[in-house]
């Protein structure tokens, strides 16, 4: 076996280099590369030649047999493969990431594989599906933000490719008030707190359900507050009630506290901040957001982070809850806000807009 094979090669070399480079698989070019060993005689033996190519004596023996009693095309012709075949191609999984890109795109693992036959007609078992999508994908699933039916469609986006404009608009407006006064730009929202337990997920192990202590007691207050996304300062409020009165208050206090500037103040479109009774201090400048758009205004992500602290928590009364949230909003810096609200495209704005 180790011998020189008696076999007669009647292809040229250069038909046999030709043909290695056409070859679409590595045993395809593995095969033609042991006759043209041969051909330009740099291998002599069965065992040369299986050395250079990489494969056993009694491989490299075969493929000879095949083409001493076929030819070429014996040796080189790709049987049927056999065993499972694979569920998922490249095609696919590449069209998949794509589709998982969509934030309203799929509800669970068993929707990715029902998808998965529709488009590619494969019969992927789910835990083919899990490993691709949870593991060679990195996605998983997470707890989707409510996003109101009465939200216009494009008005996120709209928002976002204006901003820049706006603020530069409202700045020369507030310059009209005292050009000689700095103008800041903050984003105010209002959040309700009680002693209703706050949910948040647990880690635990496979196949062990996490529990969490919950209580129902409806008592709750108000914080209004306001955030400055390219500094990180802040300034907060309690108060037993949502309405007019409150925010009125709550204006006045922001007023007097930053008396040296002029403020340019995102809000959403709540009766109280539009009420006509309201009297919006000489210092202050609205920017109204679009309606059912709370995605854009950054101090929502605050107030995440805030709850999450407060998560599986249990008061026994509002003062005790009170006095918890004070001294979380005290022990909160300016560096933990800015990295919470200063998002890129708030602050790209008020970069063009000079603020």
């Amino acid at each position: 076996m180790t011998g020189i094979p008696k076999i007669e090669i009647v292809e040229t070399a250069e038909e046999l280099r030709e043909l290695m480079k056409r070859q679409k698989s590595g045993l395809g070019y593995a095969k033609v590369q042991a006759l043209y060993l041969l051909k330009i005689r740099v291998a002599e033996t069965v065992r040369y030649v299986a050395v250079i190519v990489g494969r056993e004596e009694s491989t490299v023996h075969r493929w000879f047999v095949l083409y001493k009693e076929g030819g070429i095309e014996a040796l080189i012709e790709e049987k049927p493969r056999t065993g499972r075949p694979k569920k998922l191609n490249v095609e696919i999984v590449a069209k998949l990431q794509q589709e998982l890109r969509d934030p309203e795109r799929f509800t669970s693992y068993k929707e990715v594989k029902i998808w998965s036959v529709a488009i590619g007609e494969i019969q992927a078992s789910y835990t083919t599906i899990y490993r691709v999508v949870r593991h060679e994908l990195q996605a998983k699933l997470k707890v989707a933000r409510p996003q109101s039916n009465q939200q216009q469609p494009g008005a996120i986006e709209e928002w976002i490719a204006q901003l820049a404009e706006r603020v530069k608009m409202l700045k020369e407006l507030a310059f009209q008030v005292d050009n000689l006064k700095k103008v800041r730009y903050w984003c105010q929202d209002e959040t309700r707190l009680g002693l209703k337990t706050i949910e948040r997920k647990k880690l635990t192990l496979k196949g062990v359900k996490p529990r969490g202590i919950y209580q129902w007691q409806f008592n709750y207050y108000y914080i209004y507050g306001l955030v400055e996304p390219r500094t990180g300062c802040s300034f907060f409020y309690e108060f037993s009630h949502l309405n007019t009165d409150c925010f009125q208050v709550f204006l006045e206090k922001f007023s007097q506290q930053f008396s040296q500037e002029i403020h340019l103040i995102q809000v959403d479109n709540a009766p109280c901040h539009q009420a006509k009774k309201l009297a919006i201090p000489d210092k202050i400048i609205f920017f109204f957001q679009p309606p059912y758009c709370p995605e854009v205004n950054p101090i929502e992500r605050f107030w995440q982070f805030l709850k999450n602290q407060l998560s599986w928590n249990l008061f026994d009364s509002l003062k005790s809850l009170q006095d918890k949230v004070s001294s979380l909003l005290n022990s909160i810096s300016h560096q933990v806000i800015q990295s919470l609200t200063g998002w890129d495209y708030i602050l790209k704005a008020l970069s063009l807009a000079r603020l």
